[in-house]
């Protein structure tokens, strides 16, 4: 049985960096960290989509890679074709809300994360969350919400 927990792409990169600030010991710091390089892990695919949708839109150079406007400061140029006829070093309308749709469709795509390997640790993990001593504000209240919320669901799917 593989034992998985769901996030948004969106989520991945936020929930990383704030849970690597959570004071966790022995194997739930383990877990922890596990955790964080698996949500790296998938940020880099989304990055990759990232860059594969950047392309359809914007020139690469020989090399595949996305080119900036002189200057621009990361600014990317627009192919001809999607170029805004005022502005060529704008997208155009329709060109840039399809962009924007492609983004926020795979920024709401769910990146699956098996832990089937590492249990005891996310086992540990769930634990150790479920009663965490120190109080949590803002974005760490939210991250701890979401991680504890998945690993509860991801555990009580076993037991039952």
């Amino acid at each position: 049985m593989k034992n998985t927990i769901e996030f948004k792409n969106s989520e991945l990169a936020g929930l990383a960096n704030i849970l690597g600030d959570f004071k966790l010991k022995g194997k739930a710091s383990l877990g922890r960290t596990v955790l964080i390089r698996k949500f790296s892990k998938k940020q880099e695919e989304v990055n990759d989509d990232l860059a594969d949708i950047q392309k359809k839109y914007f020139e690469t150079n020989k090399e595949g890679k996305l080119r900036v406007l002189e200057g621009g400061e990361g600014k990317l140029i627009p192919k001809t074709e999607f170029a805004d006829k005022k502005d060529p070093k704008k997208l155009g309308e329709k060109a840039a809300k399809e962009l924007d749709d492609e983004i926020k469709n795979l920024n709401n795509e769910v990146s699956i994360i098996d832990f089937s390997e590492y249990y005891p640790r996310f086992k540990a993990l769930k634990v150790a969350l479920e009663d965490y001593p120190y109080e949590l504000e803002s974005d760490s209240a939210i991250a701890y919400e979401r991680v504890y919320d998945q690993l509860e669901q991801a555990f009580s799917k076993g037991d039952k």
